[in-house]
């Protein structure tokens, strides 16, 4: 029982206090085809990746979140330097069409936020391999269709668990500058994951869900360090 009291008590001192929580949606979103990035009105109201059996249509998206007036208030909240990224998650909501196929999807984190994303551009060209050199996979999911409207969240770091080098490299690009660039790409062949993009009518686009925690006081890591000790001291009584 004592056990459990002190590692309760480490768990509490680790977490902090209070965690404060916004959101963001995207500024830009391309969505990557072979011969250049979709454009018109579609290119921006859509946000879609598909596979390479869909010919001329295979595409990457790229989706980009400005995290400026974020930052700025957990600055408020916890005062410049004082917070922690503790968890980011991405939604997205699904704009489905006649086309729309379930299959695979990897989310990956670059530092390239200058690439241009407009319409028509050829800097992005599908397929995603070579276009971002510095990328680095935060995950992998499995779309599946359900209804337009509906939304899909994917948890992209989480500050209490274990997390790919793409998600720590994300976190710390929060707290590094004001811009992310998330790349979502093709996996499966035959995948067409189709979603509202930034400036659609109806639905929102692309968004960011970001907490903060305070950064731990020293006082609080001295007292964490005792706990564990007096965790170990118990383990050999025993």
């Amino acid at each position: 029982m004592k056990n459990v009291l002190i590692l309760a008590a480490v768990a509490a001192l680790v977490s902090g206090t209070a965690q404060a929580a916004s959101e963001v949606e995207a500024i830009e979103n391309a969505t990557v085809q072979p011969a250049q990035v979709r454009s018109g009105s579609n290119g921006i109201n859509f946000f879609n990746i598909e596979g390479s059996a869909n010919g001329n249509f295979a595409s990457y998206g790229v989706a980009r979140f400005d995290v400026t007036a974020i930052k700025a208030g957990f600055d408020a909240v916890y005062g410049v330097g004082g917070w922690v990224v503790d968890s980011v998650a991405l939604q997205l909501t699904q704009s489905n069409a006649g086309f729309t196929n379930d299959g695979l999807v990897d989310v990956y984190f670059t530092d390239d936020d200058s690439v241009t994303l407009a319409g028509g551009s050829t800097a992005l060209l599908h397929p995603f391999a070579g276009d971002f050199p510095d990328a680095q996979k935060i995950l992998g999911y499995a779309f599946q269709e359900t209804a337009t409207g509906d939304t899909n969240s994917y948890q992209l770091f989480d500050r209490a668990g274990i997390n790919t080098s793409g998600g720590n490299a994300l976190a710390a690009d929060l707290l590094g500058d004001n811009m992310v660039t998330l790349a979502l790409v093709d996996v499966d062949a035959s995948v067409a994951a189709t979603y509202a993009g930034y400036n659609n009518n109806t639905y929102a686009g692309p968004t960011l869900f970001i907490e903060a925690a305070p950064v731990p006081e020293p006082e609080t890591l001295v007292l964490l360090g005792a706990g564990l000790a007096g965790l170990a001291a118990l383990r050999r009584k025993r």
